[in-house]
């Protein structure tokens, strides 16, 4: 998690059950989610793997043609046809690092794509040059934001936590005492000034 309970029992400066740690990790857990959910991807790197298909329509440039230059091309393989490169847009970005990519076409035949080579990393995912319609592209790798250097992220979380734990208490108290506590409840969640304060790190949806 983003925020552990100790920073957590640290800000609130207080000490915590057995059985209250363990809602707060609920609470934590359930508003690291929640604030995923808002930015449109991981608040921490973790490793994915994902699927995704060369649209049918993909066209690419003869290799007669004068487009393509054949000097730049080291493989020794021969390609009927150079496409642009094909772009692929991962689900969980910024992309950190690529740890592999793999090209399986319709008959079946996997091949391993080779950095620098056959594929660039770029923030949103990669760009490929050994694709054509309808391969199954593979990817390995690390993504998300490193949440932990964004001290903004972390704050906003602990706010709200101190918020809901809060209320948790108010609410036990008064279960125990068989009396409602007459307590304004304290706002649950996040609070729109503070996810505009950080709408900055929000994933832009390619249309």
């Amino acid at each position: 998690m983003l925020v552990s309970i100790a920073e957590l029992k640290t800000y609130m400066d207080i000490s915590l059950t057995n059985k209250q740690e363990d809602a707060a990790e609920l609470v934590l857990e359930g508003l690291q989610s929640e604030l995923e959910i808002f930015l449109g991807r991981p608040v921490e790197v973790q490793t994915f793997t994902e699927e995704h298909v060369i649209t049918a329509e993909f066209q690419g440039v003869p290799a007669a043609s004068f487009f393509y230059d054949y000097s730049l091309d080291s493989s020794g393989d021969v390609v009927p046809y150079i496409q642009p490169p094909a772009a692929i847009y991962l689900r969980n970005t910024p992309v950190v690092s690529v740890d592999s990519v793999t090209i399986r076409n319709p008959e079946g035949s996997a091949v391993l794509q080779v950095a620098e080579r056959d594929y660039i990393v770029r923030r949103y995912g990669l760009e490929l040059y050994r694709a054509f319609p309808n391969d199954i592209v593979t990817v390995e790798y690390d993504g998300g934001l490193d949440g932990s250097s964004i001290k903004a992220l972390k704050l906003m979380i602990l706010r709200a936590a101190t918020r809901e734990m809060q209320n948790m208490h108010d609410d036990v108290v008064g279960v125990k005492d068989l009396n409602p506590r007459n307590v304004a409840p304290l706002e649950t969640g996040f609070i729109e000034k503070e996810l505009m304060a950080v709408k900055a790190y929000k994933r832009r949806r390619v249309a």
